[in-house]
């Protein structure tokens, strides 16, 4: 299948279920990267005579925090880590799941039969409970967090481009190929390859909004990005005991995230739908 981007993006906008996370996310991720720097206060500036203040508070669009942080600097700064964990954890288990995947497709046999064992052995093991235990062994930071949720993330994306790798090297025009002396790498990456990418982008992006919700869950149990650095989950731990006194300071990253990661699974569901319109669900 041929991807066409203005098509597919044509698609995308022309119905709110699709226009709405197209516009969201580049969005967030424009916001993130650029805001903190456009911002008076800095993420990490305290202000001790004016913590705790409500949202539109002396100047503080979202408010302050516990030691008079800006909450939407950190916010905007906890959203660059968690999107960048996201994003960077994606495109690393894409490459390693679709080379995975496209082997194990195409061949058949003892190397299928290995690698397929391979992937269906760690997905055996539950994402959290393994990803708590990396966690917990390994120093928390950005590149751990990364490093660990790439390791639980590749499988998924492996099952689709060996289910897909199977289905198209069936097709008669990659026979043809074959029969005319094509090596396997031509036949994998010139004519498998590219019908393929679609389904994996469209995996890729679901499996953002999983790293993002990965990367929270792990941060807000305290084995993730350590404060003062800021990232969404870590921002909902340091608010939990203010959430009768001060909500905001929990309900605003809190809101983030939901928003966020249904954005990009909302994305994910439109892209399917855009780049083969005869899935589209009615």
């Amino acid at each position: 299948m041929t991807v066409r981007l203005p098509s597919v993006l044509r698609r995308l906008l022309a119905h709110p279920r699709g226009m709405v996370p197209t516009l969201y996310v580049p969005t967030i991720i424009v916001l993130c990267g650029l805001g903190p720097w456009l911002l008076p206060f800095g993420e990490l500036h305290v202000d001790l005579y004016h913590r705790f203040l409500p949202p539109l508070g002396n100047g503080h669009l979202l408010g302050t925090d516990e030691i008079g942080r800006d909450v939407l600097s950190r916010v905007l700064m906890g959203g660059r880590v968690s999107l960048l964990v996201g994003l960077v954890s994606t495109a690393i288990s894409t490459l390693i799941g679709t080379t995975v995947g496209i082997v194990a497709g195409y061949h058949a046999g003892l190397a299928r039969f290995l690698i397929t064992t391979v992937i269906d052995a760690v997905l055996c093991f539950p994402v959290v409970f393994l990803l708590l235990t990396l966690a917990a062994v390994l120093h928390p930071g950005i590149g751990t967090i990364i490093g660990i949720i790439t390791l639980v993330s590749w499988m998924e994306v492996a099952r689709v481009a060996q289910s897909q790798t199977r289905i198209v090297r069936r097709q008669d025009y990659v026979t043809a190929v074959v029969a005319m002396g094509a090596g396997d790498a031509q036949v994998l990456f010139r004519e498998i390859l590219p019908n393929i990418l679609p389904a994996i982008i469209v995996s890729a992006t679901l499996n953002i909004a999983r790293a993002i919700l990965l990367e929270s869950y792990v941060s807000y149990l305290g084995y993730g990005i350590q404060p003062p650095d800021a990232s969404w989950g870590n921002l909902l731990n340091n608010a939990q005991e203010y959430l009768e006194s001060d909500p905001w300071l929990a309900i605003i990253p809190g809101a983030v995230i939901v928003l966020t990661v249904v954005m990009f699974n909302l994305l994910g569901d439109a892209l399917r739908d855009a780049i083969d319109p005869s899935r589209r669900s009615s």
